[in-house]
């Protein structure tokens, strides 16, 4: 359907075209050769325009086409150094927690409950995991974003070449969420790579010295997630305002990508 307008635009400013061409031919005083008829001069003047604006047509979707190949390249490189270096990260923290729960268990010696060691142990294996259950959504959620990004400055291209149409204002918000979304990498990026310690002092103490660790991840894992929903909330704007431009205001273009995760931040006892 959009094709369809897009090419009845497309012949309706043709026909302008050729229309005001028609009219300064009319009025213009160019000499015409006695042994060419007049409507065949004008016929081919009109042809002539309409070749060359089929040409600059075809001349800026080439280049539309070359500059939508170049960003959906950049994203797909950012989003690739992005993978590996959470990957890397995973790497190392794997080293990392084999160390802390041999200190665990150190530690854990001063508690003389051998069901209260347990549950200590269990806690700590669980806040790992669920830091990179939570880690590797997010990830996910922004790659979707990057590709949803990609669409908007597609269509925003589109409209500006074949409908003239400004979308100066679209790709200002593409720009900030671009922004927003390096940011949330970041901070993902940040988080792949953490652990949490729980610091064993009394036994008495031992559901707050769990605590605290189990509220350092949910504070941490909160920030990640908040930088998500910036960019997802970036990525709806860039959405609302392509949608104003080109589409009837009742269309909703929000995403329907949530950077919510379903598991709490916080892993139960």
């Amino acid at each position: 359907m959009i094709r369809n307008m897009n090419k009845l635009i497309i012949s309706s400013i043709l026909a302008g075209v050729l229309f005001v061409g028609s009219l300064a031919l009319a009025e213009d005083n160019v000499p015409i050769a006695t042994n060419v008829p007049k409507s065949s001069s004008v016929r081919a003047k009109m042809q002539e325009q309409k070749d060359r604006l089929k040409q600059e047509v075809k001349n800026a979707r080439t280049q539309l086409k070359n500059t939508t190949e170049a960003v959906r390249e950049d994203i797909k490189k950012s989003r690739e150094e992005f993978n590996d270096s959470v990957k890397a990260k995973r790497a190392e923290l794997d080293d990392k927690i084999k160390v802390k729960r041999e200190e665990l268990k150190t530690r854990l010696q001063k508690i003389k409950d051998e069901r209260k060691k347990q549950t200590v142990e269990n806690i700590d294996r669980r806040m790992d995991a669920l830091n990179d259950k939570i880690v590797r959504h997010l990830s996910g959620v922004l790659d979707k974003l990057g590709e949803m990004l990609v669409r908007i400055s597609e269509r925003a291209d589109k409209a500006s070449v074949e409908r003239g149409l400004d979308v100066s204002a679209v790709r200002s918000a593409i720009d900030k969420a671009n922004t927003a979304i390096a940011s949330a990498r970041s901070a993902v990026e940040t988080q792949s790579g953490k652990t949490y310690t729980i610091n064993i002092t009394v036994e008495n103490a031992l559901k707050a010295d769990v605590g605290k660790a189990r509220q350092a991840l949910g504070a941490d894992l909160a920030k990640a997630r908040d930088a998500v929903k910036n960019a997802h909330s970036a990525v709806k704007d860039a959405a609302v305002a392509l949608a104003q431009l080109v589409v009837k205001p009742k269309v909703s273009p929000s995403p329907s990508v949530s950077p919510l995760v379903s598991p709490t931040p916080t892993p139960t006892q």
